[in-house]
């Protein structure tokens, strides 16, 4: 089990969206917008620091880190939230994504009371049967190779790999769904 006052929690916000073919993470969903609702279950811990990487010009509560390069996909996003766990001087790194609105805290509770404490630590939440993360933990000793530029497969193959021994945490599948396209978001606003 890890705490939270020892991790930095990044969410990665600065795709393009081109699937949907605009700003969705501005949409409207459950009283707020798409972003606001991936972000809340964030908000009842007491993390080291926290930080949502953006496109320049998104103004997001708490620390931007301003992604220049949202071109680059999401293993640059990545790179740049690691860099910031690093100068923070964070033990662990939680990775979230901008487009799962349907997350929930709980969700989060169980995959940091999962992780080891350990440096080399990883921890992802699963949907049964389907690949690993995010939402992830990483130990600090995966940050300098999580800085390197991964282009849009991200740790993807840090997570999937089974010689990493990644603890994997059961996520209800309806937690899991992100947006891609507008009809991901009008699927999630009726469900």
């Amino acid at each position: 089990m890890i705490e939270a006052r020892r991790v930095f929690a990044a969410t990665l916000a600065a795709g393009l969206a081109r699937r949907f073919g605009g700003d969705k993470l501005s949409q409207q969903f459950g009283g707020g917008s798409v972003l606001g609702a991936a972000l809340a279950p964030l908000d009842g811990f007491d993390w080291l620091e926290r930080g949502v990487v953006v496109q320049a010009g998104r103004d997001v509560p708490g620390m931007r880190i301003v992604n220049p390069a949202p071109e680059r996909g999401m293993g640059h996003s990545l790179a740049l939230a690691a860099r910031a766990a690093e100068e923070a001087r964070a033990d662990f790194l939680l990775v979230t994504l901008g487009d799962m609105p349907r997350l929930r805290a709980a969700s989060l509770g169980r995959l940091l009371e999962a992780c080891p404490d350990r440096d080399d630590a990883l921890a992802a939440l699963v949907v049964r049967g389907g690949p690993p993360g995010p939402p992830a933990v990483f130990g600090k000793s995966w940050f300098r190779q999580l800085g390197l530029e991964g282009g849009d497969t991200g740790a993807r193959d840090v997570l999937r790999d089974p010689a990493n021994s990644p603890v994997l945490v059961d996520l209800p599948a309806d937690e899991a769904a992100d947006i891609d396209t507008p009809a991901d978001l009008r699927r999630l606003r009726n469900d």
